[in-house]
Order: structure tokens, then sequence, then C-alpha cells
């Protein structure tokens, strides 16, 4: 028989999973991938101490981590990405801050569940956390969020609103100065004779099919929130966050790349198109190009 469960805490909880391992022990061999995702739990483990959390324990090729507060897991979650970006393995992550009961060193309740449905919609390089996170991060850490969706879940009668982490504005600014962003270089969107340009120094671009998109995309196959475009750095970088996903053909190459929960710089010009194959959707295409700031806006 179990310990008896301790009264129940306030607690951030946080999932962080390597993704698409079924396919890199494929690629590389058991030994190899099993050695690679040692070290990528060894990250986990060593940033969350470093941050004042504590590994509950590995699920699979993830973990699953508490931390007293929203900010030691905010942080956290940054520092692993960073830690990891340059390597091979691509992680997602997921938070979410609530009740929870500790019992046989482990941690149970509606927070954990509620946690492990952020992860699932999380994609690879992405840190995403549920709004009960996002409003108790300080002004500048929630400068650095944007509202990805609102969703049900099964057995809460509240929508839960999911929040991705964007990257720090003021650190970007400092980084990288707006003279020095390829002369204020915007990238263009056409969609059915609407154009919408997208500055380097602009919030993020939502595209789907709900009316408050800033791209809305009338068809059956998009989702209400299907993708997002941002800055990342200097780049323009399209996330898939939908069911159907979404096909980019640059000009260039002409190579169709399929996205599903991932990411992709958009360099040069191209096409987008959401939830099916660009040749099968001639008629809702998006195009986009980058080009230098319009004479109207230099005046």
């Amino acid at each position: 028989m179990g310990n008896t469960p301790d009264a129940p805490e306030t607690l951030a909880v946080l999932f962080a999973d390597i993704c698409d391992s079924t396919r890199l022990y494929h690629d590389l061999g058991d030994s190899v991938a099993h050695n690679l995702a040692a070290q990528c739990l060894k990250v986990i483990a060593d940033v969350t101490t470093r941050n004042g959390g504590t590994v509950i324990k590995t699920i699979g090729d993830g973990s699953m981590v508490t931390f007293p507060n929203v900010f030691q897991a905010y942080r956290s979650a940054i520092n692993i990405q960073e830690e990891l970006r340059d390597g091979p393995l691509r992680l997602k992550i997921g938070l979410h801050i609530g009740p929870v009961i500790r019992a046989d060193a482990d941690v149970y309740g509606d927070t954990v569940n509620v946690a492990a449905r952020v992860l699932a919609r999380s994609g690879p390089g992405e840190v995403l956390m549920s709004g009960a996170c996002a409003e108790r991060l300080r002004p500048e850490e929630r400068a650095t969020v944007r509202l990805l969706d609102t969703t049900t879940v099964k057995g809460r009668p509240e929508s839960l609103e999911i929040y991705s982490y964007i990257g720090d504005a003021t650190n970007v600014t400092i980084i990288v100065p707006s003279a020095k962003r390829e002369a204020g270089v915007a990238l263009v969107l056409m969609h059915r004779g609407n154009e919408v340009h997208l500055e380097t120094s602009g919030a993020p671009l939502l595209m789907g099919r709900e009316a408050s998109c800033g791209l809305v995309i009338e068809s059956e196959l998009a989702s209400r929130r299907h993708a997002t475009i941002e800055v990342q750095r200097t780049s323009f970088v399209l996330t898939d966050h939908s069911s159907n996903g979404t096909f980019v053909v640059p000009d260039q190459s002409g190579i169709a790349q399929f996205l599903r929960r991932e990411a992709v710089h958009l360099a040069g010009s191209g096409v987008i198109s959401v939830g099916m194959a660009a040749d099968q959707n001639v008629d809702n295409l998006i195009r986009y190009r980058h080009e230098g700031r319009r004479a109207s806006d230099r005046a």
C-alpha cells in the first residue's frame, strides 16, 4: 500500500518530450538514439535542478518536472530549449500551474492532466503554457508570450487558453537593431486579392479560419488557428498548429515541405497551402515574398 497523499499544494508542472523519437531510433539505431535521448534527459534534469525544480519521473523519451512557481518553470523551459537548439534532437514543452497532490514520490491531479494536454499541442522547439501560467508572469516576461489558441478540455467546463513563447522582444531589439534588419525587410502575403505586410518589428501573424486571425482562410481544411508567422532573430518563421498540416513550396527549389506541428523559415518567395498539396489547392493558395520597406513607410 502506498503512503497517504499529502495535502494539495500549488506547483508548476512542466512536461518535456523528444519529438519524433520513433523515427530517431529507426534512422540512427537503438544505441545511438538511446545515448542522444539520455543526453537530452540529462539537460532537462540539470536545468531543472539549477532553477530549483524537481524531476518527478521520466516517461519514455520525456520528463515530468515540477517547480514552486511559474517563473522558475518559465526560465527552465527557455533554458532547456536554448541548450538543445543546435543539437540533433528537437524538444517540445508544455506548462501548467495549479493544485497537485504528492504521493509515493509522484504528483497527481487535474493540473498534471492539463499540463499534458498543453504538451500535446506543442511542436518541435516550442514552449507552450496555459493561460494560468501566462497571467502569473511578470510584465517583462508576459511580453514574450502570445495567445496561440483557446480550446476545450474534456471534463472541464471552461475553455483552456494556450500561450506560446515567442522570444524576448527587448533582447531582440538590443541585439538586432531595426537599422540592421536587412533595411526593413517585410514579408508580403497575398491571398485571394488581399495583401498583408508583416514587418520584422511587428507582432506575429495568425492564419486560420477564425475571423479574428490576421489572415483569414476560408477553407474547410483550415483550422480555426491554423499557423503562425513570427520573427525569430532576422527570419520569418511559419509554425503549423493544425490538424491537416501546411505545405510550403519555395520558388527557388520547387520542392514542397509538409509541416504538421513543425516550423520552417520562409526564405525568398513561394506559396503556402493549408490542408492539402499546393497543386490541388490552386484557388486558395497564399503567395509569399520578401521585399524592402515600402516607399510610403520610409517617407
